[in-house]
């Protein structure tokens, strides 16, 4: 696949989108915050994530009982969201203001994740790598990211969808080279996939007529769709890798 036909978005267009964005917790309904409390229960450590403004993820593992750390390019990370992470009860460790590939860290956590990050970069590899270095021995690695590589989803976002597609890297969205990728580094996999079932949500742009009948269309089957089997490539949402890591012998 072509790299040029990518518009891979730069640090402006996360700080204009975050500038004035109301922070809060994911709903019970959200299928990736299911997922993580599908393999995670209440617990006690440290847990980082990458890429973590707006915290919306992380603050999941504060309610489950972990202390919270982050690190962002994002103005809003050092400030404003460590306060509200406190503000709303939860134990809150040292978050940053960096370009990830520029972190460094003594430091190795009992959880560490991203959820939507990694298919933004051409380089993702390195950047999944990078995460695992970070994980002590018997914690875990979790990442997550949209599903644009499937042959449902990859039509209709390209039909619906376009310039947010374009925004992301999508043979990154593949997650059986994930799991090669953390094998490698010594960790066991708990869970690498697709999951959400079916469904489908659009950025705002703009839309032509065919276009909004499309999505009008989906709206109106999305009571029939969520009912295809779950996990399934081609339309499933999400892509998810969860894994531990080995105690070396």
């Amino acid at each position: 696949m072509n790299k040029k036909s990518f518009n891979l978005p730069g640090q402006s267009y996360w700080d204009k989108s975050y500038l004035n964005l109301e922070l809060q917790i994911v709903s019970e309904q959200d299928k990736v915050r299911q997922w993580i409390e599908k393999f995670f229960d209440k617990a006690e450590g440290d847990c980082l994530e990458i890429g973590c403004f707006p915290g919306r993820y992380l603050a999941v593992f504060g309610k489950l009982g972990y202390r919270l750390y982050g690190v962002d390019l994002t103005p809003r990370v050092e400030q404003d969201l460590p306060c509200w992470l406190e503000d709303c009860g939860y134990k809150v460790g040292e978050f940053c203001k960096l370009n990830f590939k520029d972190f460094k860290s003594k430091k190795q956590y009992d959880i560490v994740c991203s959820f939507g990050f990694i298919e933004h970069f051409i380089d993702w590899q390195e950047i999944l790598k990078k995460h695992a270095l970070f994980v002590k021995d018997e914690g875990y690695l979790v990442i997550s990211a949209p599903n644009f590589r499937g042959l449902i989803q990859r039509a209709l976002h390209i039909l619906l969808d376009r310039k947010n597609y374009n925004r992301h890297y999508i043979p990154s969205m593949n997650t059986d080279l994930w799991k090669d990728i953390v094998q490698n580094f010594g960790f066991d996999v708990v869970y690498c996939g697709y999951f959400g079932g079916f469904d489908f949500w659009a950025d705002n742009q703009s839309k032509n007529i065919l276009q909004m009948m499309i999505l009008k269309l989906i709206n109106r089957l999305s009571p029939v769709l969520k009912k295809l089997p779950k996990d399934k490539m081609i339309y499933a949402p999400f892509c998810g890798l969860i894994a531990k890591k080995r105690t070396p012998n």
